[in-house]
């Protein structure tokens, strides 16, 4: 389905440019994330966090030029199609993470950020290390996506920044998707950030609070993309945990 400029600038407070690059952009050939898809910005919470994430990046101060530059945004995307091979299981995780160190080493902006990253990834289960990681691994199924803040020229203090509103962000993103999946995921028992905080009335209690904190976060730096995430818990507010 179709996400229009409009929609991302007047229900998610997205600057007007950056939603038009991203939704008028061409889809990526041969690239695994957007296989058998026509829009480049589709209706998956994986495709609409794209243009979210880097107006955010926008509104901590970073030029919109060196964020739409053209090579940074073919990184973007080749981190993405590794990301959903390693999904698909058609490449393992370590060989995702050498794939996008051959990538990004002779770009590299931000070299302690890169090193704090990789050595965060690299752990066998992905738990917190510093300022990076959510006490729930399976919150942390995304994080390879921070590997764009090392080619982007970012002050520690932006960093920072850039990493609370991205788990503010995607950790909501991916907590909506694991409530709405969470009786198929529990049948078929794939991985679930319900189940992992308790599973049943106690998995949904607390996922629906870190939702919560999660949108107080966005509020300080989006507004309107604060409210558009309150509507969007408010249509989950109705399934029934029990099985």
């Amino acid at each position: 389905m179709f996400v229009s400029v409009h929609n991302l600038k007047t229900n998610m407070g997205v600057d007007e440019s950056i939603a038009r690059f991203f939704v008028d952009r061409k889809v990526p050939a041969d690239n695994a994330f957007w296989r058998k898809r026509f829009l480049y910005i589709g209706r998956g919470n994986g495709y609409i966090s794209i243009p979210v994430y880097y107006d955010l990046l926008m509104k901590l101060g970073l030029p919109r030029e060196e964020l739409l530059e053209e090579s940074h945004v073919q990184f973007m995307e080749k981190l993405m199609h590794f990301a959903i091979l390693v999904e698909y299981k058609e490449m393992d995780f370590r060989q995702h993470l050498e794939e996008i160190s051959n990538l990004l080493l002779p770009r590299l902006k931000n070299r302690a950020f890169y090193e704090e990253l990789l050595a965060y990834l690299r752990q066998p289960v992905l738990h917190p290390k510093g300022r990076l990681g959510m006490p729930v691994p399976s919150l942390n199924r995304a994080d390879v996506f921070l590997f764009i803040l090392c080619d982007l020229r970012m002050t520690d203090e932006q960093v920072d920044k850039a990493i609370g509103y991205w788990y503010a962000l995607h950790t909501s993103y991916l907590l909506m998707d694991d409530i709405y999946d969470y009786k198929l995921d529990k049948q078929d028992q794939e991985e679930n950030a319900v189940i992992d905080l308790g599973d049943s009335e106690i998995g949904f209690g607390k996922a629906f609070g870190l939702l919560r904190r999660n949108i107080e976060t966005m509020k300080q730096i989006n507004p309107q993309l604060a409210d558009h995430f309150e509507e969007s818990m408010a249509g989950l507010a109705d399934i029934d945990p029990k099985l």
